[in-house]
């Protein structure tokens, strides 16, 4: 960028470093001076400040000035973003602590609110009679993708998180009835366009999108979406938004589920504490005591 050219001063003259600062330090008054004009300001001349403008790879003073211009505005916009950003450089562990919170709470109010009713209900019918849950993640909502797959499992459901279509395993159980769930927090991740298309085109599974608002192209590939808020950020923010929605929402069907099969799991947890001393491991733990 021209700025940070300006900052290094890389094979400048004594009289181009002089005009480089004077630069920096008026980056507003210089587009609206000539080179004339920013000569007498710098104690330099024209002839120098022509030079600066072609050492800077520019065809002269006027790109430069219309360079600084551009430049100006995009660290304007950045500036507004960041001041309105809950976490900086400034911030304390108490800020901290106390803010988080809030920004999981924004998240989860923001997509109760937008939530349609009917189409949860629509993909609440097809979750109840699944024999199966596929769950699609790519990077970071891969991982959300194996935790929700694991807490549906716990219901005794047969449920396996991806991060790609597997064909022969889609074909060898074509006639079971799934529902695959797609999460990508923009909504515009190729792989998950790429796995909704094939899903849709080439399987019997229900689709679901639990996606980000850039959702068109996915959209067309499927049954319901569930939109989840995704805010514009420059330090990564909005991977805790879009991971504390995206997780909300799993876990609205993992409950619905849960309550649709309430007294087979409340009968199966009942039979698993009969063994809970071997989960738990409790002679071991015992004998470790002892031996302390």
């Amino acid at each position: 960028m021209l700025i940070e050219k300006l900052e290094q001063g890389e094979n400048f003259t004594n009289h181009e470093r002089e005009v480089a600062r004077y630069i920096l330090e008026n980056p507003d008054k210089v587009p609206g001076m000539s080179s004339l004009e920013l000569a007498q300001a710098s104690f330099t001349s024209k002839a120098t400040v022509v030079r600066l403008s072609q050492k800077l790879g520019l065809t002269g003073y006027q790109e430069l000035r219309i360079k600084i211009v551009e430049e100006m505005n995009q660290k304007n916009r950045i500036s507004r973003m960041l001041e309105g950003e809950p976490i900086h450089d400034k911030s304390t562990y108490t800020d901290i602590i106390h803010t988080l919170p809030v920004l999981y709470d924004k998240a989860v109010t923001n997509t109760r609110l937008s939530l349609d009713k009917n189409s949860m209900n629509r993909i609440n019918n097809v979750l109840q009679r699944a024999e199966c849950i596929d769950i699609y993640g790519a990077g970071i909502s891969y991982i959300l993708a194996q935790s929700a797959a694991f807490k549906f499992a716990t219901l005794g459901m047969e449920s396996s998180a991806y991060e790609s279509i597997n064909g022969h395993y889609l074909m060898a159980r074509k006639n079971k009835k799934t529902i695959a769930f797609l999460i990508s927090f923009t909504g515009a991740n190729r792989t998950m366009i790429r796995a909704a298309e094939y899903l849709r085109r080439a399987t019997n599974n229900y689709v679901v999108g639990i996606v980000g608002p850039h959702n068109e192209a996915i959209g067309k590939w499927c049954h319901e979406l569930v939109e989840i808020p995704n805010r514009d950020s420059l330090i990564s923010l909005d991977v805790i938004t879009s991971f504390s929605a995206a997780t909300y929402v799993t876990d609205i069907f993992f409950s619905l589920l849960l309550s649709g099969r309430y007294k087979e799991h409340a009968k199966s947890s009942l039979e698993m504490l009969l063994h809970n001393d071997l989960l738990l491991d409790k002679t071991r733990t015992g004998v470790e005591k002892e031996e302390g």
